[in-house]
């Protein structure tokens, strides 16, 4: 049977007419999109770009008000270190001018300052350049004051305001330096100066005792002032010591004249008469307690050293060898004699006054024997820690070896006194303590000394001044020089001021002090810069 044959039913299709009718203007369509993407995107740009020339216009505006901000601390900074470097003398002041100044600064006015700097403040600066301007003003604010004896030190709070502008500009940008600034005033103790030169020199003579010495000064890390020579009119360096000779004998006097052998003899321990004193080291005492060690004629040698806890002093003359050891912190001293030891439950004055010569002296150590035994080869400690010792002569002292104090390091020829905290003043006065007769005076690197020495110490010539004897010599000072002529004979040195001492001023109190009330400055430390 066959089925009835049907034809093949295809698909439907739309027709070719609609077809083309439905893709009829998308190519418009797409480009219209394409318009408006590219329109919104170069809109996009252009405001971007408007943006952009506003910010960087703005960027550069306030670049330059940075820099003329800036310019105006500096050049105001730069200024006021001109006038505070320009001061590198110490002119003497008058008893009166002293007063003042005192006066003034307990009630917290500017008058010191504008006294160091030589100007009146504020002090105010207006500078241009091309299209910038600033305007620079300094001025000084009483922060506080220590008040000694015969002087004092005062601290002020410095303020360096700038203000920088654009020239057709109304914008302005505010910056601020502050500062802190020391002065001394008075009767100042030497040590606090670290390089005098206690002589009337016109500037050629200046520059020339820096030229014909090799002298390196090195800087100090929290002030800003340069290490510098410090030169004076004359007349500052003390020739007596009545301070010290009071407090090392227990004694009271108004002149040195005073200082009979009678008053002497009673103040030794010795019977009381005006028969000349006898060759010897004495240790003062009496119901109080102890005073200082007196030294009659010349010694051939002063050993410093340290056995234990004690410090050790000794002496060597031609009558004999005295040995003083002593412990504060135990309140014990032991004193030996060539005849006799004394041990006593106290510690005694450090001051130790010699009528005559120190031919040797410096550091050393303590013999199995008991014997003090100058030390040369080696940098031995030789000051305890904590020790406060004045040494003064009436003629000569000839340094030969190291004197150096437990705790200091000495790193790359740089000293470093962080654990430190000692005193050593050396003073060689030229004048006799009794007669005022004229000695020399003088304090001298010996030419048997190591050929790297190295001291910590504030030194005092105030006779023939200071030497360097020997050839090819560095000597490395860690203290301050105060000397009536400077002379190191083609040798180095190196100065490095230690600036703990203006902290720690109870460990001066017993070096000696400027004749005349002078004007001096201490240090000027920036502390912090802001931007408004």
């Amino acid at each position: 049977m066959r089925f009835p044959y049907f034809q093949k039913i295809l698909r439907w299709q739309p027709p070719a007419n609609s077809k083309k009718k439905e893709s009829k203007g998308a190519i418009s369509l797409v480009s219209v999109y394409l318009f408006l993407i590219f329109s919104t995107l170069g809109l996009s740009m252009l405001h971007f770009t408007e943006i952009h020339l506003r910010i960087s216009s703005y960027k550069k505006r306030s670049t330059l008000l940075n820099y003329s901000s800036e310019n105006g601390i500096k050049h105001g900074f730069s200024h006021l270190l001109d006038l505070l470097t320009q001061r590198i003398s110490l002119p003497p002041l008058s008893q009166e001018e002293f007063i003042q100044l005192w006066a003034a600064t307990r009630n917290k006015g500017p008058e010191i300052v504008e006294k160091l700097i030589g100007q009146k403040a504020p002090i105010q600066i207006d500078e241009e350049w091309e299209n910038l301007g600033w305007t620079s003003t300094t001025d000084f604010s009483f922060e506080r004051i220590e008040e000694n004896e015969n002087y004092f030190e005062t601290v002020y709070r410095t303020l360096i305001l700038s203000k920088g502008k654009i020239k057709n500009s109304k914008q302005k940008r505010t910056s601020s330096l502050e500062a802190s600034l020391g002065i001394f005033a008075g009767h100042l103790p030497l040590p606090l100066i670290p390089f005098l030169v206690d002589k009337k020199l016109d500037p050629s003579q200046k520059k020339d005792l820096k030229g014909r010495n090799d002298l390196i000064f090195t800087p100090l890390k929290k002030n800003l002032l340069p290490p510098l020579i410090v030169h004076s009119e004359g007349d500052l360096l003390p020739k007596v010591a009545s301070s010290q000779l009071q407090k090392a004998l227990k004694i009271r006097f108004f002149n040195p004249l005073n200082l009979s052998n009678r008053v002497l003899r009673i103040a030794l321990g010795l019977e009381e008469s005006d028969e000349t004193i006898p060759e010897g080291v004495y240790l003062i005492k009496d119901d109080l307690g102890l005073g200082g060690i007196y030294v009659q004629g010349d010694l051939e040698e002063m050993v410093l050293a340290i056995e234990e806890e004690f410090q050790v002093v000794s002496f060597l003359s031609k009558q004999g060898c005295w040995i003083l050891k002593y412990c504060p912190q135990r309140s014990e001293t032991i004193f030996i004699t060539p005849e006799e030891t004394h041990s006593f439950d106290l510690y005694p004055r450090g001051i130790i006054i010699v009528s005559g010569k120190i031919e040797s002296l410096g550091g050393g150590m303590m013999e199995p024997s008991g014997q003090a035994v100058l030390v040369t080869g080696e940098e031995i400690p030789s000051i305890l820690r904590g020790i406060n010792l004045t040494i003064i002569s009436s003629d000569r002292i000839t340094v030969t070896s190291h004197l150096i104090h437990q705790g200091v390091k000495w790193m790359d020829k740089v000293p470093y006194i962080k654990d430190s905290k000692s005193q050593l003043n050396i003073f060689a006065t030229g004048q006799d303590f009794q007669t005022n007769t004229k000695k020399e005076g003088k304090i001298v690197i010996g030419e048997d000394s190591p050929k790297e020495l190295k001291i910590q110490a504030s030194l005092t010539a105030s006779g023939k001044g200071f030497s360097i004897e020997g050839e090819r010599k560095e000597v490395h000072i860690l203290g301050s020089l105060q000397t009536s002529v400077f002379s190191s004979n083609k040798n180095t040195l190196q100065l490095t001021f230690n600036h703990g001492l203006l902290e720690s001023k109870e460990l001066i109190q017993d070096a000696p002090q400027t004749v005349k009330p002078v004007l001096f400055l201490s240090f000027f430390m920036p502390l912090e810069w802001k931007e408004f």
